[in-house]
């Protein structure tokens, strides 16, 4: 069976220069576990990388005979309308409005003794679409 690679990225929306993004309880836990603090801290991946992760999650629906507006009207029929944890992209598209720009990259929390950010899914230095992907 075809299915999407595991990734070790984010997906997020800007609307209007401000990040949209659900916050999930268990983010309060990784925080705690992991000595974190303040707000979610965001990092793009280049230009070529996001148009890639966002294109083999719109072609992975295509194979499913949906288009990401049939997928969302989908969900609101059967009543799966809430946004669910580890399931970035499609959070995005129930969030998604006209204008709205998907974003891909990275996404962690500061560290409380300020040396840096500890990234939940991604990383500081990533670049390119392999660096996403995760060793099954």
């Amino acid at each position: 069976m075809n299915s999407l690679p595991l990734i070790d990225g984010h997906f997020w929306i800007e609307r209007d220069g401000k990040i949209v993004d659900t916050y999930f309880k268990g983010y309060d836990y990784i925080k705690k576990v992991n000595n974190l603090t303040g707000e979610m801290v965001y990092k793009e991946a280049d230009d070529t990388t996001q148009k890639i992760m966002i294109m083999m999650f719109r072609k992975s629906l295509a194979k499913m005979g949906l288009s990401e507006d049939e997928y969302v009207a989908f969900k609101k029929v059967c009543g799966m309308y809430k946004p669910r944890e580890d399931d970035c992209y499609f959070n995005c598209l129930l969030e998604l409005k006209e204008g709205d720009m998907l974003k891909f990259g990275s996404m962690g929390w500061n560290k409380k003794d300020g040396s840096g950010v500890w990234w939940e899914f991604g990383g500081e230095d990533w670049s390119g679409v392999s660096a996403f992907l995760k060793k099954r």
